[in-house]
């Protein structure tokens, strides 16, 4: 009885597995796949006595992405896809120098892409077992229209060849975790497991920076505290999404207590890391984001009396407060001082970002302001131009396949300065309103699925998460560059807007009868009332 159990457990295993999977689980391996896994181990063999790193890790990486590929599900990729996105591929770029790393999060992407194609065609993935309910297509039609400008750029410009890799590198290979949440149901161990791997990230970040700051950045180098996220000593590099990271788990944490599923104690534990990396990373947007974040997970609490309030305006003052002091002290050491009027301090600390004139030809760095009046003032401009723009990757100034048309147009200049500027320059006024509208529609859709009453603690908890999270997203479109070129940025928006779409289209969620219902409840029994005095007249 015992071994006729064993059998069929085993045999229901077998099942649920794929192909190949099946097929190595059988015959251990196929021999094609043993001879082409040697000749990869010599090549690495012989790779490594040159004495060069990169080729190592291409070799390398090929190697490892391949037994993936053939020996893990989907799932599994797409735990990989984490791990390497947020830890290792900004791991090799900022302490071993290996300026391809990117590469490593997005052919993990595209294999993850390939891998739920295989299983969409077969049939091999488990569907939802209800019917996928249609709140929240906005996001996948905001995201289709905006996948539809990429194509028709691409047809109306005919850029080159290697620019229109460096495009599809910049922008398609996350959207496959997207795709991924609206074509099937994924279990909600599943999705669990996942952000709380991404608290075990946040957490990890903590020693990391320290010793970046201690050790390593010690001239206090602009944006060189990046964690695992990507950057060089010198230059600087992610560590505006390192803060968002952090933001988002802290927020992700106390989301999880506020609905009982997290100790007051670990909770806290959590927040005090985050906020040491929040503290290390110096970010001025934090000094925003973090009572956004706070305040919209904790806003019943607060809002239910005078003093819940005032409590949360110390708690936010004094964290405001320590950290102007931990920046002004670690890093701005004089320029804290400049300005003797408001004015004056308040440009000194951002207030460029509004100078659309702040241009330096010597180095090409120009202001946030400045990169969307050179577009608005661009004298080659057509209709089209400004309605689809002039291709993907096309104002990009630097990568290995060189600068975009537009970028060597306004050489030495960097007009590529937020995700908006680039957005108008690439996408035009379509692409840039599609972008941006899947994710506002993706924090409406998150705020309206928060209000179903069957939903259970854990996806409450995401849900409270995303919303604040995405309003954030948007105020970064004018900050930064990051979700056009950095896998990391890319990857938390995306996963942050599936997790949104999977609760909205599988949770089978229940409403409460609010306002709304009840009135078109009346206006349906006014209606069936006054047809019944009708009919008896």
């Amino acid at each position: 009885m015992i071994l006729a159990n064993y059998f069929s457990r085993l045999r229901n295993k077998q099942a649920s597995r794929g192909p190949v999977q099946r097929a190595i689980a059988r015959k251990r391996a196929p021999a094609p796949l043993i001879a082409v896994f040697l000749v990869i181990a010599i090549l690495i063999g012989m790779v490594g006595g040159l004495g060069s790193l990169p080729l190592v890790m291409v070799i390398g990486g090929g190697t490892i992405a391949t037994l993936l590929f053939f020996l893990v599900d989907a799932y599994g990729l797409l735990l990989s896809l984490f791990v390497m996105t947020f830890l290792i591929q900004g791991t090799l770029l900022y302490f071993l120098g290996v300026k391809s790393a990117t590469w490593v999060a997005v052919g993990m992407s595209m294999l993850f892409f390939i891998s739920i194609l295989m299983k969409l065609t077969l049939g091999t993935t488990r569907r939802s077992d209800a019917k996928p309910s249609p709140f929240g297509q906005s996001v996948i039609l905001f995201t289709c229209l905006f996948l539809l400008c990429f194509a028709a750029t691409v047809v109306l410009n005919r850029p080159p060849p290697l620019q229109i890799v460096s495009g599809i590198k910049s922008y398609l290979p996350m959207f496959s975790v997207l795709l991924a949440f609206y074509w099937f149901r994924w279990d909600d161990e599943k999705i669990e497991r996942i952000w709380n791997l991404m608290l075990a990230i946040a957490l990890l970040q903590l020693p990391i920076v320290a010793y970046q700051h201690f050790f390593i950045a010690t001239e206090r180098t602009f944006d060189s505290i990046v964690g695992t996220f990507g950057g060089t000593p010198g230059a600087g590099g992610n560590s505006a999404i390192l803060v968002l990271f952090a933001i988002t788990m802290m927020t992700y944490a106390m989301a999880r207590w506020n609905v009982g599923l997290m100790s007051a104690k670990r909770t806290g534990i959590i927040v005090l890391i985050s906020i040491a990396v929040i503290l290390l990373g110096e970010v001025k947007a934090a000094f925003l984001w973090v009572p956004v974040a706070l305040f919209w997970v904790l806003r019943k609490r607060i809002l239910r009396n005078v003093f819940a309030m005032v409590g949360y305006l110390i708690a936010i003052a004094a964290f405001m407060a320590a950290t102007w002091s931990v920046y002004a002290a670690l890093y701005w050491g004089k320029d804290a001082d400049k300005g003797n009027t408001v004015s004056e301090k308040f440009e000194a600390r951002g207030g460029y970002f509004f100078d659309t004139k702040k241009i330096d030809y010597r180095t090409g760095e120009i202001s946030r302001g400045a990169s969307l009046a050179i577009w608005a003032q661009d004298p080659q401009a057509s209709v089209v131009r400004r309605t689809l723009g002039y291709g993907p990757a096309a104002s990009k100034p630097t990568g290995v396949f060189g600068p975009g048309t537009i970028a060597r147009r306004y050489s030495p200049l960097h007009i590529d300065a937020t995700v908006v500027a680039v957005m108008l320059w690439e996408f035009g006024i379509v692409g840039a309103a599609a972008y941006a509208g899947m994710i506002i529609s993706a924090a409406w859709v998150s705020h309206r699925a928060s209000k179903a009453k069957n939903l259970s603690p854990q996806r409450m908890a995401i849900l409270e998460t995303c919303t604040p999270m995405l309003v954030i997203t948007i105020t970064t479109l004018l900050y930064n560059r990051a979700l056009v070129e950095e896998p990391t940025a890319q990857l938390l928006l995306l996963f942050t807007v599936a997790s949104v779409l999977q609760i909205a289209r599988f949770g089978n969620l229940e409403w409460k009868r609010g306002r709304v219902a009840a009135r078109s409840q009346k206006m349906d029994s006014d209606m069936l009332s006054d047809l019944q005095s009708k009919l008896i007249t």
